[in-house]
């Protein structure tokens, strides 16, 4: 047997030991969650009131959770309290664990949009996505400064998309984003992630 040979058999040898290579990772990781008929809740700490598991803020300074005088929260002490401040970026993001066959993501939660901006564009937004690294797992939705008033109160909100696959874990994301021009806050309380495995 040339060396050739012998290289494509071990080559070929090395394959079948490393079993199907088109089982991910993923595929064969335990589940924290299981799903039934049922939807199943994933994301603890909705109401932003504990230190574990934490919300990642970006940036850290400014603090992206608030509580009073800033604003009264739906419940508890703390929100989420994004925007405010013209031309930037924020984030608030936490890793949630996702079951099997996972179908569709609803978020719901309390939402207050206080804005100096006119209502008939958008111009300040805060988007929700749940994240598998940078790929959009689910595109949740958005708000923006249309729904907002000057002096805003909390008023219930929900939000449904499908799940383009279903990685053991994934991250929330909730990021806001103001033009350079009459700022809007959003802020967020009493969140929570549910998922559905029927289409």
């Amino acid at each position: 047997m040339s060396w050739r040979e012998l290289g494509f058999a071990t080559i070929a040898t090395i394959a079948t030991a490393c079993g199907d290579v088109t089982v991910t990772p993923d595929a064969a990781a335990p589940r924290s969650v299981t799903c039934g008929a049922q939807p199943v809740e994933v994301l603890p700490n909705g109401s932003f009131d504990t230190p574990a598991p934490p919300w990642v803020q970006d940036p850290v300074t400014p603090a992206l959770l608030c509580g009073t005088p800033k604003i009264t929260p739906f419940n508890g002490a703390q929100a989420g309290c994004l925007g405010g401040v013209d031309g930037t970026t924020q984030t608030l993001s936490q890793t949630v664990p996702l079951p099997a066959g996972a179908k569709t993501l609803m978020l719901s939660g309390q939402i207050c949009i206080a804005t100096a901006e006119p209502a008939g564009v958008e111009h300040d937004v805060v988007q929700f996505d749940v994240m598998n690294g940078t790929s959009v797992v689910s595109a949740l939705g958005k708000k923006t400064n249309q729904q907002g008033a000057a002096n805003c109160q909390f008023a219930p909100f929900t939000l449904t998309a499908p799940a383009s696959s279903d990685p053991v874990t994934v991250t929330l994301r909730i990021r806001s984003t103001l033009d350079a021009d009459l700022p809007t806050s959003f802020y967020l309380d009493a969140l929570s992630l549910t998922v559905g495995c029927t289409p």
